[in-house]
């Protein structure tokens, strides 16, 4: 995943997503995705604290909540080949040094595990910037609800989104910030609605097909 070269604004929010190379599995396993999801959280500071990880991981934890953030992250989907984030920027080029952080860490991960070399993801990863107003809402119903568009059962497939943080349903590591979710949601009810209301009107208007994805049923599912 290379750092790429684009401009990045502190307090903005930005959808960052990208792929395997010539689409290829970037996740294999579930210890593949739990490796990306704990990165996410591990490289997350502007001081570089790996090292310490390895060493001590008390003192690390410890260090780590006193460390300044590169972003907030804002939701996450990880999917077998692609993966999509939104985050906002919270330190002066944080976003490219997160994420050049990230790819390199999963592709050494990755490239040792699976006895490959080479790149892993498909270029430099995308950028949108979330201009309006009701943007960021409505791209976290994208993000969030990804996993339907690809028809995979989140409890049986190689998924892992924050919905289940949204949704305060989460019963592993909450990695999203707390309060910028707050802003979004208001109440998990609020939310389960906005879900319904915006789910089918976002995936029609960016082209993607809901025919299989019935967005009366969301509430039972939840």
């Amino acid at each position: 995943m290379a750092k790429r070269y684009f401009e990045f604004f502190d307090g903005e929010y930005y959808h960052i997503f990208n792929r395997g190379a010539n689409k290829i599995s970037i996740f294999k396993s579930k210890g593949d995705l739990y490796y990306f999801f704990d990165r996410l959280n591990d490289l997350n500071t502007v001081d570089s604290l790996y090292g310490e990880r390895k060493r001590n991981i008390k003192k690390y934890k410890e260090i780590q909540k006193k460390s300044k953030k590169l972003v907030s992250i804002i939701a996450y989907c990880l999917l077998p080949n692609h993966f999509h984030l939104i985050l906002k920027q919270e330190t002066e080029d944080g976003i490219s040094k997160f994420m050049h952080k990230m790819g390199t860490s999963y592709t050494k991960f990755f490239n040792k595990k699976y006895e490959r070399t080479g790149v892993l993801f498909q270029g430099k990863f995308k950028a949108t910037y979330l201009k309006k107003d009701d943007a960021l809402d409505l791209t976290s119903v994208y993000v969030n609800l990804n996993y339907k568009h690809h028809k995979i059962n989140p409890l049986r497939g190689l998924v892992k989104t924050s919905l289940f943080e949204y949704l305060e349903t989460e019963k592993g590591e909450y990695i999203c910030n707390k309060g910028e979710i707050k802003k979004i949601i208001g109440t998990v009810s609020n939310y389960k609605k906005y879900l319904k209301r915006q789910g089918e009107y976002f995936f029609e208007r960016k082209g993607y097909s809901t025919k299989n994805i019935d967005f009366n049923e969301l509430e039972e599912e939840f």
